[in-house]
């Protein structure tokens, strides 16, 4: 309590000092270009230009004292400059401005390595700046990895997993990066940027506010959110050939597969094919434009910029033709690209449903229980129930495309051990490939660990871990698959070992599922009997028709989570939804193995390392000698004389 009434105490004299001292008349922008200097980390080291990301200028410039601007909010995409951006505001700030400043990060970790690798650096590389922070000394905390100290003021460095670091201090200057990779809320103090909005309010009008942020999830995205209530500026360039100024869409960018170095701009008005290297020129002479000019108050605004403003020789038009072909049908692929390549918010295709009935009359006639000869490996995911077992056996093919080889049901009580040895039966069986005759064993079998979890592990336990992993699923989890961690396997009270548990990105798979259910074999008008089918595309042998309702029994929907935020979320549209979990989970095992990472000669490799089944040949019993005498050979004679 005390250390809180001392800090609120010390912004009031600052914020009075603050008051009567005049301000600088130079800008961030013309502090950048007469001091900045970029770290060796850096991908252009050396003196800091404002000519080579001109887009930055007027947003560095809001953040002056001497502009009106309270609030700046920055919706991007990656390797634009806005790092170097927010570290000129910084060392702006020691050298001219100081004023109580919180630069907040989105953990504790992301905030120290800023600090040692830009923060320290920058403040060791510029003069003016090592004069006015206090040494670092083993008694004095006045320069520490996430605390500087200068006259006026000082700079606390914070993660947004720390309640008190955020509640703790007032400021004048609030920086927050990367605010979508915050926590949604703070301990019970709610919303991070909120809270950290609160800090500011001492120091009223002469307060500043900068947010960045590649945005997430769409209706989930903080910087998104606060991007929409505001006039919206976007960068606009002109072009060389008809002086039309246009905000650069990645729709208009032209290249041909597999040549990606011929990537082209085309202008919106007059189709001339621009070449990269004028985009130097183009951003020298671009401007910011609002698309909503009504919404801006003079203290608030808001801008969008995508990777395609990256200054030449840095990440190219090339690059991000290549980038989006490779995360055509792949899902993590895709977010990745949209939130950090375009800058904008990756929306899960909820609101279309899989018809279950067009799946279930789509499904193929092929046996159950043979794999095709393009099969490279074998996966199988099994969903734990109380009174079964259920799952699935899936081939998987070049391109992620795969085959249902089989469902099962294994019916009985799942704490005793009758079910268990039955499912080890199926975890050592084999499959006989189609047309080589390759026999195939199964690479990896995925558990899910939600009921009867101890059970699980001990099963778990009693195979190999390159053969049986346990699996718990993660709705939060913005990846295929987390790293394992141990936990400890009980028997009758004590514990008897350790297995190790992977988390499952579960949204993400069954997107990336669903995505792949959607997909159609197209007509082929070389082929008529046949057609092209697409990478990511699910084979079904025909089956019951509750199969398939199964499969696709949930759907994507922005819910309201306890504390009033929304999210996305998936819901049960029919109860029996063991299918679509054995599906994920077969193909997080998939995952597991390495799938997603394989070259086209690894996917090679995986499916020639398995032998053609060896057929023992029939012995033959050697014909009997004749024996004279016997009651079957006088018989035989009496018939023959008949």
């Amino acid at each position: 309590m005390f250390e809180a009434v001392t800090d609120i105490d010390l912004s009031l004299i600052s914020g009075f000092l603050d008051a009567i001292r005049p301000d600088p008349s130079m800008t961030v922008s013309e502090w950048a270009d007469a001091k900045g200097i970029l770290p060796q980390t850096s991908a252009e080291a050396g003196k800091y230009k404002v000519e080579r990301t001109p887009y930055l200028r007027e947003i560095m410039d809001k953040l002056s004292v001497t502009d009106p601007a309270q609030r700046i909010i920055v919706k991007k995409g990656s390797q634009l400059g806005f790092t170097e951006a927010g570290n000129n505001w910084v060392g702006y700030c020691i050298d001219l401005a100081p004023a109580p400043f919180i630069f907040i990060m989105p953990t504790d970790t992301m905030m120290k390595d800023t600090s040692k690798l830009r923060i320290e650096p920058m403040i060791k590389g510029i003069p003016d700046l090592r004069v006015k922070v206090s040494e670092s000394k083993s008694k004095d905390g006045g320069n520490t990895i996430l605390n500087k100290q200068f006259a006026g003021g000082f700079l606390k460095m914070i993660g947004a997993n720390s309640p008190v670091g955020l509640s703790s201090y007032a400021a004048r200057n609030i920086y927050g990066d990367e605010i979508d990779r915050y926590p949604i809320s703070v301990g019970n103090e709610g919303s991070v940027v909120d809270l950290a909005k609160t800090r500011t309010a001492t120091f009223g009008s002469r307060r500043k506010i900068y947010l960045t942020s590649s945005p997430k999830l769409k209706g989930t995205s903080q910087i998104d959110n606060e991007f929409q209530k505001t006039g919206q500026r976007y960068y606009n360039v002109p072009c060389p050939s008809c002086g039309y100024f246009q905000v650069l869409e990645f729709e208009q960018l032209r290249y041909t597969p597999g040549k990606y170095t011929d990537a082209k701009y085309e202008c919106s008005k007059c189709k001339t094919l621009i070449e990269e290297y004028h985009k130097t020129a183009m951003l020298s002479r671009g401007k910011w434009v609002p698309k909503f000019p009504d919404k801006e108050d003079g203290f608030t605004f808001g801008y969008h910029i995508s990777a395609m403003y990256s200054p030449y020789g840095m990440y190219s038009w090339s690059e991000m033709a290549l980038d989006y072909e490779e995360s055509r049908n792949d899902v993590p692929k895709q977010i990745t690209f949209v939130n950090t390549k375009l800058g904008e918010c990756y929306e899960p295709e909820h609101g279309e449903k899989i018809d279950h009935e067009a799946l279930y009359e789509r499904a193929e006639d092929y046996p159950e229980n043979s794999p095709w000869a393009s099969v490279a490996f074998i996966t199988a995911g099994v969903d734990v129930q109380k009174d079964r077992l259920e799952g699935e056996i899936v081939g998987w093919i070049k391109g992620k495309t795969s085959q249902s080889i089989e469902y099962f049901q294994i019916i009985g009580d799942t704490s005793q051990d009758e079910v268990w040895r039955e499912l080890s039966q199926i975890v050592n069986r084999t499959w006989v490939r189609q047309g080589d005759n390759v026999v195939m064993p199964l690479r990896l079998m995925a558990v899910d660990t939600g009921y009867n979890t101890q059970r699980v592990y001990q099963f778990v336990q009693q195979h190999s871990l390159s053969k049986v992993v346990p699996i718990k699923g993660d709705e939060r989890l913005k990846m295929m698959f987390s790293a394992p961690k141990a936990v400890d396997v009980l028997k009758g009270g004590q514990v008897a070992g350790k297995v190790k548990v992977y988390r499952l990105g579960v949204s993400l798979i069954k997107s990336e599922i669903y995505g792949f259910l959607k997909l159609r074999i197209s007509n082929d008008p070389d082929n008529p009997e046949g057609g092209v089918v697409p990478e990511g595309y699910c084979h079904f042998p025909k089956r019951e028709y509750t199969y398939f309702r199964g499969l696709t029994a949930e759907e994507e929907q922005v819910v309201e989570n306890n504390r009033g935020f929304s999210q996305y979320q998936w819901v049960k549209k029919y109860k029996r939804n063991e299918p679509l979990d054995c599906r994920v989970y077969a193909r997080g095992a998939a995952a597991i193995v390495g799938m997603d990472r394989w070259t086209p000669e690894r996917w090679l490799e995986e499916a020639s390392q398995y032998e053609p089944e060896k057929v023992q040949p029939i012995p033959q019993k050697p014909e009997p000698e004749p024996q004279a005498g016997g009651f079957w050979d006088d018989q035989d004679e009496r018939l023959r004389n008949f």
